[in-house]
């Protein structure tokens, strides 16, 4: 598998390399993300919770525990746990049970694979903004904006894009 390649259901944008969660020694590991875009207007949820089983992010650029690529998965885990009625990781759930809402460098990944993806027959392009599951506190959550490159935080009310993604 490489980059672009349609696998699983999605598009591989990431493939795991030594030293990274998911990486397993003699085996191809990687993530791919949908087609399309799952849901194009909606809100993070849980606005003025701060999630007990979320790492909060607040470093600027977004680092560490639950910014990472492979954190995504887990994180999606844990915002159902804490608020099972959290719209953006329900749509990217609405899948399947493997697919999630990406970390925010999950997102930051995908957008500099974009043109890759986009040349991709039947994938749908990138819109501007997409919510991560990378919670920055109670009140607001990280998103990528793929017109410019940016990743910035954002009110869990503001409405958002939600593209999934699963691991292989």
């Amino acid at each position: 598998p490489a980059i672009g390649d349609i696998y699983d259901g999605g598009v591989i944008f990431h493939l795991f390399v030594d030293g990274e969660t998911g990486y397993v020694a003699g085996e191809t590991h990687g993530l791919v993300v949908a087609m399309s875009d799952i849901a194009t207007d909606v809100q993070w949820g849980c606005t003025g919770q701060n999630l007990p089983n979320v790492p909060n992010v607040s470093s600027n650029p977004p680092v560490g525990q639950g910014a990472e690529i492979g954190d995504g998965i887990s994180n999606t885990n844990a915002i159902l746990t804490d608020c099972p009625t959290a719209p953006a990781a329900l749509a990217a759930r609405s899948l399947g049970e493997d697919w999630f809402l990406p970390s925010i460098n999950e997102l930051k990944k995908m957008d500099g694979n974009k043109d890759y993806l986009e040349a991709v027959d039947g994938f749908i392009a990138f819109s501007d903004y997409y919510w991560s599951s990378s919670e920055y506190a109670s009140n607001v959550a990280w998103i990528q904006v793929f017109y410019y490159g940016n990743q910035y935080y954002d009110t869990k009310n503001t409405t958002y894009g939600v593209r999934a993604v699963r691991a292989f």
